[in-house]
This record gives structure tokens, C-alpha cells and sequence, in this order.
């Protein structure tokens, strides 16, 4: 297929392969270390009580109301995990630990069955509020952590709660200094009032069940990439003037290199800040840039190695507001 085309022939071999017959395993992989780096963390907050079972599975998450931790199984395998960086961008070490973190929030939520009471309702919200994948988050808001991308915190009580105790595990955050004046403080100190309260306490709920796990998948892992690329139509992304108005370096120019090799070099922080902002989805928001990088390239454009701080700073503006307009309208642009 198409999209694989670019991946290493040893990669390739890979694809046909049931993720169920890997024989994969969170002890002795790669992502160990991370699970254990959590439960360092912790114990280090004294919640001596509390150790979220992981296992791997499709993707991030926590099964709603079960204090277990689900990580995607490409992070298992250093081959599948080289796939995902050519396919999707891995997680890096930071990364990692932000979604474990996150996680943790939503399976502490569920172990002690916090959502009941009534205080963490005042300060959180309705745990039983419909969950929406599209939201509309309030920029620069007060009332909420900062911690995932795309002001995740206002998406839904519960990930409002995750996000907050996230912040609060987070070694040296400094989140009494940094939120000082802030609405989301009283969260905080509410975490950290829980925290105390229950750290030798056993969890309410001690039995869990998980999603899918990798000994259940019996998709391929090129399956799994086909049908969780979403092709963004290029019609409804950019029109060729404005991506000409960018990157309009001469061709006789010495120091001209192909825009499209420009955006890939770089489309990593691209994707990452412009989701942090936006509030879009991270993926939507990498098709995106995925798209113009073919459409640069389609067009011939070319980026002038004298300009590249202000092709950087106009591509992630103009890129910034296809994702805005997105959010608001549903369309990358109005046709």
C-alpha cells in the first residue's frame, strides 16, 4: 500500500504479521521502565495503596471506570515502534510519561470511586456529563491545568480530574508557584487533599477489566495502520496561492531547498505546537501538515535557507488558522 511505501524493507515484513502472535509484553520491553518510573512517582506522592495495573493494547486509555492502564503495544517493540515514528511520530520519554500520568488520574478517579462525592462533583462537574470527542475549549482559561494538548482539561470532568492530578504527580512541577491565582489551584489542593487522605487506604475498587489486549488482536499491524490513517482531502486544506505566497524562493536562487522537505524536517514541532493550541486533534492536525507537505512538493515550491525562521513562523500561523476555522466550522477552509 501506498503508505508504507516508505517504510525500510525490515520494517515491511512486519506488516502481515496478527498483533496477537507477536508474543508481546509489557516486562522486559521498552515501555518497562516507563510503568515502573510511575509507580516510583507514586510512591514518592505516599500513595502506598495505589499501583494501576498496565497492559498493552491499541491505544492509550482507561477503560471508563476501571482503575486499570491501557498503553498502545507498539511500545513494546523496538521494530513497531520504529513503524510508528515513520508512520505516526512516536512518543518520546516526555511523552510517555505525560499519558502515563494521565492515565494514573483516571484510574485513581475510578479505584477510589472519587466521582461520587460530592466535593469532587462541585469542583470537577458531572461525571455522567455526555462525552464529547469534538469539543470547544475556552483558550487560556484559568479554571484548568495545563498539562496535554489542545486545553484537554475542559474536553470533560473527568479528563478535567485526570489532567489535574497529572500535574500534581508530575516531579518538580511547581504547581503551587506556577498556578498561583488560578482557579485550576483549588483542584490542585483538592488532588492533594485526596492524595493524603487515602494513601494507606486500600482502593474501593480492586477487581477491573480491560479493552482489547494485544493477545486479543488479531489485526495485522499494516491493517492497523491502514484503518487509522485518515486521509485530510487536499481541496479542503489550502489553494495553491496562499502555499506560493509562503514559500517563493527563486529557482535560480543558491540558497533555495524544496519546501516539502522543509515542512518534513520540521513537522514534528509543527503538529505538536499547533495541537497544543488549537484544541484540534493531534491527528487531524498532522494529515494536515502532511497534506501541504505534498502539495509543496506537487507545486515545485521551494524555501529560501535565508528566510526558513519566517517560512517557520507563517506556515505554523497560516496552518494554525485552517485548524481554528476547523474547530468552529468542521471545514479547513469555506468552498
Amino acid at each position: 500500500m501506498q503508505q508504507f511505501e516508505k517504510l525500510r524493507p525490515e520494517l515491511r515484513e512486519i506488516l502481515g504479521k496478527p498483533v496477537r502472535e507477536l508474543g508481546l509484553k509489557i516486562e522486559g520491553s521498552p515501555v518497562e521502565r516507563y510503568v515502573q518510573q510511575l509507580y516510583r512517582e507514586l510512591e514518592q506522592k505516599k500513595l502506598m495503596k495505589f499501583r494501576p495495573p498496565c497492559y498493552l493494547t491499541d491505544e492509550w486509555g482507561c477503560p471508563s471506570g476501571e482503575p486499570v492502564i491501557g498503553l498502545p503495544f507498539y511500545l513494546a517493540n523496538p521494530v513497531l515502534s520504529q513503524i510508528e515514528k515513520e508512520m505516526n511520530d512516536l512518543e518520546d520519554s516526555r511523552e510517555i510519561m505525560m499519558y502515563l500520568r494521565h492515565e494514573a488520574g483516571h484510574a485513581f478517579n475510578y479505584a477510589y470511586r472519587l466521582y461520587n462525592r460530592p466535593e469532587w462533583k462541585q469542583i470537577f462537574g458531572w461525571f455522567r456529563r455526555p462525552y464529547r470527542d469534538n469539543y470547544r475549549p475556552v483558550p487560556f482559561s484559568r479554571n484548568y491545568v495545563r498539562h496535554m494538548a489542545g486545553w484537554y482539561a475542559q474536553k470533560h470532568p473527568d479528563e478535567d480530574f485526570a489532567e489535574t492530578f497529572a500535574v500534581w504527580l508530575t516531579p518538580r512541577s511547581g504547581w503551587r508557584k506556577k498556578y498561583r491565582g488560578w482557579g485550576a489551584l483549588e483542584k490542585l489542593k483538592y488532588m492533594d487533599r485526596v492524595a493524603r487522605e487515602v494513601a494507606n487506604v486500600d482502593p474501593v475498587r480492586r477487581k477491573w477489566q480491560t479493552d482489547i489486549t494485544v493477545d486479543e488482536m488479531e489485526t495485522t499491524v499494516g491493517d492497523f495502520y491502514h484503518r487509522s490513517a485518515e486521509e485530510v482531502p487536499i481541496v479542503d486544506l489550502a489553494t495553491d496561492n496562499d502555499l506560493k505566497d509562503i514559500f517563493n524562493a527563486s529557482k535560480r536562487s543558491k540558497r533555495a531547498r524544496p519546501a516539502q522537505q522543509f515542512l518534513q524536517q520540521h513537522r514534528k514541532s509543527l503538529v505538536d505546537k499547533i495541537a497544543y493550541w488549537s484544541g484540534v486533534q493531534r491527528p487531524l492536525i498532522k494529515r494536515l501538515i502532511e497534506a501541504i507537505e505534498q502539495r509543496t512538493g506537487e507545486l515545485g515550491l521551494l524555501a529560501d535557507s535565508n528566510r526558513e525562521a519566517e517560512h517557520l513562523a507563517e506556515v505554523t500561523v497560516y496552518a494554525s488558522a485552517l485548524a481554528m476555522n476547523y474547530l468552529s466550522n468542521g471545514k479547513f477552509t469555506h468552498v
